[in-house]
């Protein structure tokens, strides 16, 4: 059986899966099986890119096609918000892909596992503090990762688990009508932002590099995928 190998992906064969000896009769008998693995963090970043897309559609068409028409209004923003959110989702999903990627190097303690689950610490601080570590980061840099992360994780924490308490209307500068505040947070403006920003720190870490082997070359692999999925064209 072929096997089909994507850009990026790691190939290697089982202990047990490759053999060559002689059966009773005489006869060569061998096996050789195939093992691979595919990093399907770039696949989040495909799909936060295709909800991009659409969430910029969505955008011109409110700006096209707002009317009084109040059933326009909600269809509209209904357009936008969707493919918003899952721009938010699988870009959190991306950041918590890299945490678990980064981990096992990040000499994390039993203790410190413990002593976030204690102090109810935010996701969002782990996938920093994790990233620090491995890439010791100098402060100013840190600060923008951290500042980027706790955004894109706090807003991906409140798609996936809502608070459904009320909350003031607010207004977006687009819209001459006041919106419950999702409708501002999840459009077009701030999911290319959110995207822009994850996309960013993936591949300035691929440029720095960490000195450990395993993640360096586990990053050239998300980059050589991207570039396949064509979210990049870096030489």
């Amino acid at each position: 059986m072929s096997v089909l190998i994507f850009e990026g992906m790691t190939v290697g064969v089982l202990k047990g899966d490759f053999t060559i000896g002689i059966d009773d009769t005489g006869n060569l008998q061998s096996k050789f099986i195939l093992s691979t693995s595919y990093n399907v963090l770039p696949i989040w970043l495909r799909i936060a890119y295709e909800n991009l897309q659409l969430s910029k559609k969505a955008n011109k068409k409110i700006k096209d096609s707002w009317s009084e028409d109040v059933n326009n209004q909600k269809e509209l923003l209904i357009k936008e918000l969707t493919p918003s959110v899952q721009v938010f989702v699988s870009c959190g999903i991306a950041l918590d892909s890299l945490y678990d990627q980064l981990r096992p190097y990040a000499k994390i303690s039993r203790e410190d596992i413990d002593k976030w689950k204690e102090n109810r610490t935010k996701r969002s601080s782990q996938i920093c503090e994790i990233i620090k570590r491995v890439y010791k980061l100098n402060n100013e840099i840190f600060k923008g990762y951290r500042n980027n992360i706790k955004s894109i994780i706090d807003f991906r924490d409140k798609a996936v688990h809502p608070d459904n308490s009320i909350q003031q209307a607010c207004n977006r500068p687009d819209i001459p009508v006041g919106v419950d505040w999702r409708f501002s947070a999840f459009r077009y403006d701030n999911a290319i932002i959110c995207y822009q920003r994850t996309m960013e720190m993936i591949l300035h870490l691929y440029e720095k590099k960490s000195g450990i082997t395993q993640i360096d070359q586990e990053m050239e692999n998300i980059v050589k995928a991207l570039k396949e999925l064509k979210l990049i064209s870096m030489k």
